[in-house]
């Protein structure tokens, strides 16, 4: 088990043991009599991963601005991207939320980019949004990320790609202007939906 975790997360057996161990001795975690690793709180350990977790002191942000003054017209550039770009990015923040539990109306973007995304690709990215730089305070942010897992997850809903919603709730949760309520809403989504995923393993 160890590793199809290792190579699910893209880390070292090493590195996975010591996640798992550290789980377990944590309360996060417990091994049933095959050995075989459960969850014991997932909402406990969500919960403790965002309040330790700060989406805008880990990532850097590269500021842009856009002239679409709906939410909607800016969403529709994001689907017409050209497809040797559509996979480099993700949606994060209140204009993901939105999409997916809509709660508190966006008025900026933040969008994760990868990090090994070449300049050629970057600019066919930004001229397709119709973004252009600016020093500071844009509407749309283009982040590059702590760390590529943030991508983990990360999928098209009506053809925009957003991150996962796990990535979502930690994300949103200690971000400024109404973050954490709409990261609870979100949680609220999610554990609807683990609950109806159970329900459909014990039938």
């Amino acid at each position: 088990m160890l590793r199809e975790l290792a190579k699910e997360a893209q880390v070292s057996v090493g590195m996975a043991y010591y996640v798992t161990s550290s789980l377990v001795q944590m309360g996060f975690a417990s091994r049933d009599e095959s050995n075989r690793l459960n969850l014991t709180d997932p909402y406990r350990l969500i919960r403790q991963w965002a309040a330790s977790y700060n989406y805008l002191f880990l990532n850097k942000f590269s500021e842009y601005y856009t002239f679409d003054t709906e939410f909607e017209a800016f969403l529709s550039r994001l689907t017409k991207l050209p497809e040797r770009v559509r996979d480099r990015y993700a949606l994060t923040l209140h204009a993901a939320a939105w999409i997916i539990a809509p709660y508190v109306r966006p008025t900026d973007f933040h969008i994760y980019i990868h990090p090994d995304i070449e300049r050629k690709e970057l600019a066919t990215f930004t001229e397709s949004l119709n973004v252009s730089p600016i020093e500071r305070s844009g509407n749309v942010k283009l982040v590059t990320p702590y760390d590529e897992g943030v991508f983990y997850g990360s999928k098209p809903v009506n053809d925009v790609r957003i991150v996962s919603p796990i990535q979502l709730y930690v994300d949103l949760f200690n971000h400024p202007g109404r973050g954490e309520e709409a990261a609870g809403k979100l949680l609220e989504k999610i554990a609807k939906e683990w609950r109806a995923e159970e329900v459909v393993r014990h039938q």
